[in-house]
């Protein structure tokens, strides 16, 4: 095989990869509306073929490298290509936690958690997209934009937390809380391995090595 098809073949998993793992967190979305335990279920399974992707990903990577020798701009497709399919997969585990949240919670969450977690979600879900668009379109300019879309996320987030904080002293039980916020948070940590997606693309394009922090 070529060296040209056999990225093409490369890039084409990694972008099934992200197709996978939007899904999962679509789903998650919609698990935190209905508490549907059996859709958690079906998204934990979802997160195996997560996994086995990113390894069949790092197996094709091995191959491209030992056998055909890539040049300076394909060899960093490769390894931008491992780091991004490496993002993805914790974005997957992510959307993971959210089921099993879902599968252990207790009482019914104060109405304006699943209005801001879907608000929240959905900014995360538009900033993957846009993320994978750059990736797909190697757009560095798009890149460069992107993580200001996670300041959104934190943004919400933060006052997410001021809103749970207000409904503790009110008396919202504590033990409820933690689990809560661990779960909110992996929207946000999502958000933050999509800015590395933008990284490794910048580095993929031009071989700069940018920290978005």
């Amino acid at each position: 095989m070529k060296m040209d098809e056999s990225l093409a073949a490369f890039q084409a998993l990694i972008l099934q990869m992200y197709r996978k793992v939007k899904t999962m967190h679509e789903l998650a979305l919609d698990i935190l509306r209905s508490g549907d335990k059996e859709k958690a279920l079906q998204l934990i399974y979802m997160d195996d073929f997560v996994n086995h992707l990113e390894e069949e990903i790092n197996d094709q990577a091995q191959t491209v490298l030992a056998l055909l020798s890539p040049v300076a701009t394909d060899l960093r497709k490769v390894i931008a290509g491992i780091k991004i399919a490496s993002d993805l997969e914790r974005i997957g585990d992510y959307a993971k936690n959210i089921a099993d949240y879902v599968i252990k919670k207790g009482p019914a969450e104060p109405p304006f958690v699943g209005e801001q977690a879907e608000a929240i979600g959905r900014l995360f879900l538009a900033m993957l997209d846009a993320a994978m668009d750059a990736y797909q379109k190697e757009d560095v300019a798009q890149a460069y934009q992107i993580p200001r879309q996670d300041e959104q996320i934190n943004d919400q987030f933060a006052e997410l937390s001021g809103q749970i904080e207000t409904a503790v002293m009110q008396g919202m039980q504590l033990e409820h809380v933690v689990p809560l916020v661990a779960m909110l948070r992996n929207f946000e940590r999502a958000g933050d391995h999509t800015k590395n997606i933008c990284e490794h693309l910048i580095y993929q394009v031009k071989g700069q090595h940018i920290d978005f922090g």
